[in-house]
Formats: structure tokens, C-alpha cells, sequence
């Protein structure tokens, strides 16, 4: 296991640095370098108290298919839990990994909730969050398309597939007894705590998650903006609505350290049909990539006390 998952890390880091090369070959990297040093401090710090309410607000979700009431201070416990799990993922081949291992700080201060019901409930999280990730992202190819925007075709038929596969899923659990039928399966009540956070009377628990990830989805984005602003890049507001959802879906996929490398020529190549500077693109790229980790090292600091 620790020898896959290093040879993993190393082929990782091996594309990663590929993928480095190929974005910033035609540009400073001196100059851009510089320009990262000169960023307001009260933006780093604005940046990640607006990312920390953003965490509360995905951890309330989370919190919501476990708790009927969640309070402030359980609300924060799952958010400190949220953000190991963004430590752990810096560390296996997805950051998807960390939902199988953020819930484990919970254990003590919940022990009323089994191990199997806190893991489901962050898997389960992690659909909502991604069902936000592919309607979003399929909408956004929808209309950039329609306005002609240049990306590779295939990417709305990936997507559409996404979303018809989502869809199907929520159809099969609001209108289909699962409880009922999971029951005429042998051995089924080793599966008790997951088919509980999925029967009728939690289904008003999922349309309320649900309409949290959609809020959350926008909020993220919102902020790319803004650093665009700052570095000089000024993307243009709808087109970050449009590119972002995407580029973070593709981002999913087990393709680099951290994203880098990946993330910058996604950027580069959504944002550049836009007339914007390389430069200008990849200082945004860089910056956003550099507060993701520093934001996930926080996460560990944060749950070693």
C-alpha cells in the first residue's frame, strides 16, 4: 500500500513538473514571481477568512445529514474535520481521498454516531457537493458554447454523461423505497447507517444540502474574480462562471501534485481565447494553487491540537 501510493506521488510529481514547464516556458517566471511577493497582505489574509466561512458553510452541510439541529459549535467541529481532511488530501493520489479520512477526528467528540454513519455521511457529502460540481459544470458548457467560446466538444457530451448519471441516482432515491428493497438483501444490516441517512424522512435533509452545495458552488468562484483584479488579469465576471466549474471538475481527476501544473494550463487555455496575457493568467493560477495548500497545511496544524 505505502509503496503504491509513493510510486503514485512520484509519478505525480513527475507530471506535475511537465505540466510546470509546458505552462511557464514562454513566460518571466522572475517577473511573476516578483509580482506574487507584491501582493497586499490584507488580500491574503481577506482570502482565507472568506475561504474559512465557505468551509463552515460545506460543513454545515455535512453536519445536516447527521444532526437534525446542528448548533454553531457542532457546525465548527465539522469544520475543523473538513480541513484535516483537505491536509489529508494533500498527501494520496486525489484529493478526494481526504473524505475518507476527515471524519476520524469526529469520532471522539460523537461517539453516539458509528464509524460506518460518520464515513457514509462523507461520502454522501461528497455527492451533493460533486452533483453541485456537474450541473454547474454542465450548464456552464451549455452556454459557453452557445456563445461561443472555444473548448473541446467532448467535454459537454463527458459532462452531459455526468449529469444524467447524477440525475438518475437522485431519481432512484426520491422515488424509490430504498429502505424496502435494501432490505431483501442478505447481510444488508451491515449497511443500516447508510441506508439511514437515505430513507424517506431524510430526504428533505438531502433537498436542503443540496441547495447548500449550489449556494457554496457560486461563493468559491466568486473570489477568482477578485484576484484577477488584483493581479491586473480582470477576467471577465461571467466568463469566471463559466471556465471555473469546469476547470475544477477536470481538477477532480488524480492528475497532479496538488493540481499544479494541470491548473495552470486549464487556465491557460480557457482564459487565454479571451485576449488576457499569459502572465497575467498564470499569476492568478499560481496564487490560487499557493492559498489551496497553504489553506490545507492550515487544516493540519489546526487538527494536531
Amino acid at each position: 500500500m505505502l509503496k503504491r501510493l509513493a510510486s503514485s506521488r512520484i509519478l505525480r510529481f513527475g507530471i506535475s513538473i511537465v505540466l510546470v514547464y509546458f505552462a511557464f516556458r514562454k513566460v518571466n517566471i522572475v517577473k511573476i514571481l516578483s509580482e506574487l511577493q507584491q501582493v497586499p497582505i490584507w488580500f491574503v489574509f481577506a482570502n482565507i477568512g472568506y475561504y474559512f466561512l465557505i468551509a463552515i458553510l460545506g460543513s454545515y452541510r455535512w453536519s445536516l445529514l447527521v444532526l437534525k439541529k446542528p448548533s454553531l459549535k457542532q457546525v465548527f467541529d465539522f469544520t475543523k474535520a473538513s480541513y484535516s481532511g483537505l491536509f489529508y488530501g494533500l498527501f494520496f493520489p486525489t484529493g478526494l481521498a481526504g473524505d475518507l479520512l476527515k471524519w476520524i477526528p469526529l469520532q471522539e467528540k460523537y461517539p453516539e454516531l458509528s464509524k460506518t454513519k460518520l464515513l457514509s455521511s462523507s461520502l454522501l457529502d461528497r455527492v451533493i457537493g460533486f452533483t453541485a460540481f456537474i450541473l454547474v459544470a454542465f450548464v456552464s458548457a451549455i452556454i459557453g458554447k452557445l456563445i461561443n467560446y472555444n473548448f473541446p466538444g467532448y467535454l459537454l457530451w463527458t459532462f452531459g454523461g455526468f449529469f444524467a448519471a447524477v440525475v438518475g441516482f437522485y431519481v432512484l432515491v426520491f422515488s424509490v423505497d430504498l429502505e424496502k428493497i435494501l432490505a431483501k438483501i442478505p447481510l444488508v444490516n451491515k449497511l443500516n447507517d447508510i441506508i439511514d441517512l437515505l430513507k424517506a424522512e431524510n430526504k428533505n435533509r438531502l433537498l436542503k444540502c443540496l441547495s447548500v452545495a449550489f449556494v457554496s458552488e457560486f461563493a468559491w468562484i466568486t473570489p477568482i474574480w477578485f484576484t484577477s483584479l488584483i493581479f491586473g488579469a480582470g477576467f471577465p465576471l461571467l466568463s469566471v462562471y463559466i471556465f471555473m466549474p469546469i476547470i475544477a471538475l477536470i481538477l477532480v481527476l488524480p492528475i497532479s501534485i496538488a493540481g499544479f501544473g494541470a491548473r495552470e494550463n486549464l487556465y491557460l487555455l480557457f482564459f487565454s481565447q479571451l485576449g488576457i496575457a499569459d502572465d497575467k493568467i498564470l499569476l492568478v493560477s499560481t496564487f490560487i494553487g499557493i492559498l489551496g495548500v497553504f489553506n490545507a497545511l492550515l487544516g493540519g496544524f489546526w487538527s494536531l491540537f
